[in-house]
């Protein structure tokens, strides 16, 4: 009877579920092993099955995974932050190169040669086309800079809110600090860093909140007077 219990009890628990893969069972015939094994077999597996759920699911073993989680979305957000960030940046003189293109009839659409029309319908015609170009892409512009300044934002606020209440503790892990280093010399980062200036021009706010975040992995203050936000990096943002 003991065994029968113990027969069910590891095939609704383990089996069908599969758990863990039982040495010599073959596909279909789980009962059948499970039904010839002796007592003190399926005690031994039961006692090892035990072992290895305390493990999976130990205070330990939890902490550890929950940080590998909140560092995976840490890192995801940093990163799409600097994405976004490389590319507002190239809207950062927007205004003035939108000006030179207007005045300089720079937009597509114009004839290549002159018509020889010189006449003022002709001129206020060709002024009415430029102008209509002109708004329409500063509309459309000042559109996309809208969405990457909300992408930006959005980024931002989870990576500050989770380096603020670190509650993992995923920000004191070596490993993590070795992988956002060597992406901090990376070609992505480095991509940013030429752009950096260009982006504080117009959204300084914006790139001091990159810098600060960037800072948090450098390493650790000697003294505890010592300046948290390493300098380098800031002057070479």
């Amino acid at each position: 009877m003991k065994k029968q219990v113990l027969i069910i009890m590891l095939l609704v628990v383990f089996g069908s579920a599969g758990f863990f893969r039982v040495p010599g069972a073959r596909a279909g015939s789980l009962y059948e092993y499970y039904a010839d094994a002796k007592v003190d077999q399926l005690q031994q597996e039961t006692a090892e099955m035990g072992k290895k759920l305390k493990k999976t699911f130990s205070q330990e073993n939890i902490a550890r995974n929950q940080q590998k989680i909140d560092f995976a979305a840490y890192f995801a957000n940093l990163k799409k932050a600097v994405l976004y960030a490389g590319k507002l940046a190239t809207y950062s003189q927007y205004r003035e190169d939108l000006a030179f293109a207007r005045d300089n009839d720079l937009f597509k659409g114009l004839p290549e040669e002159p018509s020889g029309d010189d006449s003022p319908q002709a001129r206020q015609e060709h002024h009415e086309f430029v102008e209509e170009k002109y708004e329409r892409t500063k509309h459309n512009v000042e559109e996309e800079i809208e969405t990457y300044v909300d992408l930006l934002n959005l980024a931002l606020d989870n990576c500050e809110s989770m380096s603020a209440n670190d509650l993992s503790g995923f920000l004191d892990q070596e490993e993590n600090r070795r992988k956002i280093s060597k992406w901090l010399h990376g070609e992505e980062f480095q991509a940013y860093r030429q752009r950096a200036a260009e982006l504080g021009r117009s959204w300084p706010g914006i790139e001091k909140r990159i810098t600060g975040q960037c800072a948090l992995w450098q390493g650790r203050p000697a003294k505890p007077t010592a300046p948290i936000i390493n300098a380098g990096l800031v002057d070479n943002l």
